[in-house]
């Protein structure tokens, strides 16, 4: 089983998703930004697209790593990754692992003020690129990519997770 955790960014998926990650015995926490900020790291600037889920590369190699997490570990895996693209969202989730894989998709929902002020108190981060891209963010949630929506605006990570627990396929 795989819990996709979506949602802008700046909603709570990684806190979320660590948490998450705690509770449920048997999980994995596998985060596919970590393989798109490699790709970015090591390929040749002008080959590479500013947003790495343009990379054709990264999206098969995100459906097949958690492909391989599920069969190999029979353990339920915890994604925590904004995919607000509609097309992305169709070819990684509902055609590269729903079709034989049982997937609860999340997508953790906030007010805008509320995300512009997550931003605000993350150390350390350059929020530039979360902030341009919010407003499609909100959009596509909001009309666009189907999954089980959850307000986070006024909740703990805590009440989020028992929520996500409550739900769970």
């Amino acid at each position: 089983m795989i819990i996709w955790i979506n949602g802008a960014f700046g909603a709570g998926k990684s806190t979320v998703a660590c948490l998450l990650h705690q509770k449920l015995p048997n999980s994995i926490l596998y985060d596919p930004e970590l393989l798109g900020d490699f790709l970015q790291a090591i390929l040749p600037k002008s080959g590479v697209p500013e947003d790495f889920q343009d990379n054709l590369p990264w999206r098969q190699a995100t459906i097949q790593i958690i492909r391989d997490l599920v069969h190999r570990t029979n353990k339920t895996i915890i994604v925590p990754m904004t995919i607000y693209k509609k097309e992305y969202y169709q070819e990684i989730i509902e055609q590269g692992l729903a079709e034989d894989i049982q997937v609860q998709h999340i997508i953790l929902m906030a007010a805008k003020d509320t995300i512009l002020d997550r931003l605000d108190k993350r150390s350390l981060e350059d929020n530039t690129w979360a902030r341009n891209h919010l407003e499609s963010c909100l959009q596509a949630f909001e009309n666009d990519i189907p999954g089980q929506k959850i307000r986070t605006d006024k909740k703990s990570p805590e009440e989020i997770v028992t929520e996500i627990l409550k739900n769970k396929i």
